[in-house]
């Protein structure tokens, strides 16, 4: 069990045999509210039991379900609950991840996972890390327009200004003088560096270890970006220092120490959400010059048939479509089947993971914020 990454994203779209059994569900994080996930998990895994059993055969079904119920047992599992959950189960195959966000409630028996829903949740555009960091201390938060969590700290991350430094924290530098008649041979000592010097020293090589660590430990391997929430005299020095391409011009100019964790996401989304509407506007209108000049298309068959070649550099799905089909990922070809239908899955869906597969970005949408009616649009690499 672990939190989600979009980097798994095309993993389970390649890893898996069918049949292939998803389940997203809406949790809470605190009491009463999560009194009910349990109660509703056992009822969607019922779903998928029903579905199995037009298809297999007990003793075959049986095996798909078992993780499904043992996970519905798990009370330590249920007791750290975040917003949403995806659990995804096939032959030899089974993974539960928990994600910040609620997705679409869904239970689903299919040739693949669909994954729209996580990329909904998930997509880089609404997900972004904090640095909390003060001249003794520094943390980091997973955060979007709704949540925040703390995320757990390796012990290799410098946490505090000790653990950072150890031994090498500074000390005065003193040296001798003589005063008085030569003859008193009495000396007064002189401190070389004032305490004020020794802390800048100390707080330059302290941010300079969490800058290191924050890059290679979190931004390295979510590839979202980092917003710095600190004192300006703080920013000034850290902005200095760093190396991290990720971190972000927009901050949050003051001691994080004396913000809650919900002050410190309102004020993060504050400053964010700009970023995240002018981010779509300019995709959507760069997919929609692309459909307009012939390097692009709204067209789900013509853009399956692209995102198998590898050439969408850019897909726009809304969030709420649906395709009822297959696709075949080596070539493209769709057949549109109802949903109903045995290995029927979300065509929009398959040409989203297959785009990601191929190194292409996907954004899910509103139906508000897509620029055309067909549920997609994309933009091509050539």
């Amino acid at each position: 069990m672990s939190t989600f990454n979009e980097y798994l994203v095309p993993g389970l779209q390649t890893n898996a045999p069918s049949p292939c059994l998803s389940l997203y569900q809406k949790t809470h994080r605190t009491f009463p509210e999560n009194r009910q996930d349990r109660v509703r998990f056992a009822n969607l895994v019922g779903e998928l039991h029903r579905s199995l059993a037009i298809r297999f055969p007990a003793r075959e079904l049986q095996p798909l379900i078992d993780p499904f119920l043992q996970l519905g047992e798990d009370i330590d599992f249920w007791a750290h609950a975040l917003d949403g959950l995806g659990v995804f189960g096939a032959p030899g195959f089974f993974r539960a991840y928990r994600f910040q966000g609620s997705p679409r409630e869904l239970a689903i028996a299919a040739d693949s996972f669909p994954t729209k829903p996580l990329m909904r949740v998930m997509q880089s555009s609404r997900r972004f890390h904090i640095l909390s960091l003060s001249r003794t201390n520094a943390a980091i938060f997973e955060a979007d327009q709704y949540s925040i969590d703390a995320l757990e700290l390796p012990p290799d991350f410098p946490a505090t200004l000790e653990q950072a430094l150890g031994s090498e924290l500074s000390q005065p530098e003193m040296t001798l003088a003589s005063f008085g008649p030569p003859a008193s041979g009495g000396v007064l000592r002189h401190g070389h560096s004032s305490r004020k010097d020794e802390e800048a020293i100390d707080t330059e090589k302290y941010f300079r270890q969490v800058d290191a660590a924050t890059a290679r430990i979190f931004t390295k391997t979510s590839g979202l970006p980092l917003m710095l929430a600190a004192l300006p005299e703080h920013q000034g020095l850290f902005r200095k220092v760093t190396r991290n391409e990720s971190l972000m011009k927009e901050a949050i100019a003051t001691d994080p120490r004396h913000l809650s964790d919900e002050q410190l996401r309102k004020r993060a989304w504050d400053a964010m959400a700009p970023v995240h509407a002018a981010r779509l506007t300019q995709e959507a209108e760069r997919c929609v010059a692309a459909i307009a000049s012939g390097t692009g298309t709204d067209d789900p068959e013509t853009a399956a048939v692209a995102a198998a070649e590898g050439r969408i550099a850019v897909l726009l799905l809304r969030s709420d479509a649906l395709l009822p089909g297959k696709l075949d990922p080596t070539t493209g070809e769709v057949t549109f089947a109802p949903l109903e239908n045995p290995g029927v899955d979300d065509l929009l869906d398959d040409i989203g993971s297959l785009v990601l597969e191929k190194g292409g970005r996907v954004l899910v949408l509103s139906e508000e914020e897509m620029p055309v009616v067909t549920g997609l649009a994309a933009a091509y690499r050539f």
